[in-house]
């Protein structure tokens, strides 16, 4: 939750200088590495033996057992699930097309995971897409799939060599390859698609991408301050054992780099040709909205590119931000007990093996405003679906795990590649 609305921001008093108030967040982030610094060190808070590199990727069935290495070698378990289980949701995989598509033209994607989670927020997407006749690669970040600790010491630089190598593997074995990516993920993608320093995507697939943060996005830059005197912002309770929750100073920076790379690519593009899907929801806790919309009408021209919004529709979309190309699915459904989708919810099928309806983690894995063992109290007509929010609400929340109009989402993802392998407008 440490990357999330930070709406006091803006009812501060006017009094309040900006030199002011980067003193007072630097103060903050200050007393928060000293308290980190003076906790006792675990094995789950440092990083392991071994770490993942970029190595060029000559055979991918080599590279998918290298990091199974390594992730068992680092991996320290979540308490509730058998660790040989752990270190298999962690790894990529490949998943190829249906044994019923014809073996002509080959078409693929690699997909690029989120900061502090995992290849296993594309699995319920890539088998969808695979029975599409796309074949479908993802990677593993440095620093992810093991322990909160090996992100102290995970690299931006490496993270975009990882996606540039994995592209470039990939583009050689398939006629026409797409990169797409989620979060962190998706300004990775979005970084290497616009940078001409490699084969060219047939097209961008982005899923709340990072291309500019609510709330911490001016203070960033601090982070690598903040560093200097300990590891972690915050240490949480590591419930989830495909996503770390608690969340290091270095993490902040690397986004941060990888954001402002991102950025850089997109602003230079008065207009590009990329063909673009893009997917939020609109009560994204830790992502811009507006900025990604902006974008996405003004800069990503192509008339064939396609943008869906998760919304209450019950509001009336604003005429400034009118395009024909943006599609609207409700996110409010109160026959499920959902206000409004989170940003980790939108691609997760319902029903995800961990995230999905009675799943092991879609009750209270992050509950808003209550504990959890009084979130786990509450009977089940009681608890809420939401984004992250540090407000008070009507009713108890909890963030939503999972998409009820992933079937669509999917659809859509599955048109906008067959519609640019063909080269037509969707």
């Amino acid at each position: 939750n440490t990357v999330s609305d930070d709406d006091s921001n803006d009812q501060r008093s006017e009094t309040h200088s900006p030199a002011m108030t980067i003193l007072r967040t630097l103060l903050v982030l200050l007393a928060l590495a000293t308290t980190a610094a003076c906790a006792t060190s675990t094995q789950l808070y440092s990083p392991g033996p071994s770490t993942l590199g970029a190595e060029p990727v000559t055979d991918f069935d080599r590279y998918v057992e290298s990091v199974k290495a390594y992730v068992d070698t680092n991996l320290v378990p979540v308490y509730g699930f058998e660790r040989e289980q752990q270190v298999q949701w962690n790894l990529p995989y490949r998943l190829a097309p249906a044994a019923d598509c014809s073996s002509g033209d080959r078409t693929g994607i690699l997909l690029v995971h989120g900061l502090s989670d995992s290849p296993f927020v594309f699995r319920d997407l890539a088998r969808y897409l695979a029975d599409q006749c796309v074949e479908v690669r993802t990677l593993l970040l440095q620093g992810h799939g093991t322990r909160p600790g090996d992100m102290v010491t995970a690299s931006a630089e490496v993270w975009r060599e990882q996606v540039r190598n994995h592209f470039i593997a990939l583009s050689q074995e398939v006629d026409r390859a797409f990169i797409g990516g989620f979060s962190l993920g998706g300004a990775l993608a979005t970084d290497y698609a616009l940078s001409e320093t490699g084969p060219r995507p047939a097209g961008l697939i982005a899923v709340a991408p990072a291309w500019q943060l609510n709330g911490l996005r001016d203070y960033l830059w601090l982070a690598p301050i903040a560093d200097v005197f300990a590891d972690f912002v915050e240490k949480e309770p590591e419930l989830n054992p495909v996503k770390y929750e608690s969340f290091s100073f270095n993490a902040g920076s690397q986004i941060g780099d990888v954001i402002s790379a991102a950025q850089g690519r997109i602003v230079q593009q008065e207009s590009s040709d990329m063909p673009l899907f893009l997917a939020a929801t609109e009560a994204d806790s830790v992502i811009n909205l507006d900025y990604l919309i902006t974008q996405f009408r003004e800069r990503f021209t192509n008339p064939g590119n396609a943008m869906v919004i998760f919304r209450d529709t019950r509001t009336p979309w604003p005429n400034a931000q009118a395009d024909e190309r943006i599609r609207f699915l409700n996110s409010y459904l109160p026959d499920a007990n959902i206000l409004e989708f989170s940003h980790q919810s939108l691609l997760i099928a319902p029903n995800n093996e961990l995230y999905g309806l009675g799943a092991p983690l879609q009750r209270c894995l992050e509950p808003n405003n209550i504990s959890l063992e009084g979130c786990r109290q509450l009977p089940e007509e009681d608890l809420w679906f939401s984004a992250w929010h540090d407000t008070e609400r009507p009713v108890y929340t909890s963030r939503l795990t999972y998409n009820p109009w992933f079937d669509d989402l999917a659809e859509a993802v599955g048109t906008f590649i067959q519609a640019n392998e063909s080269g037509e407008a969707p």
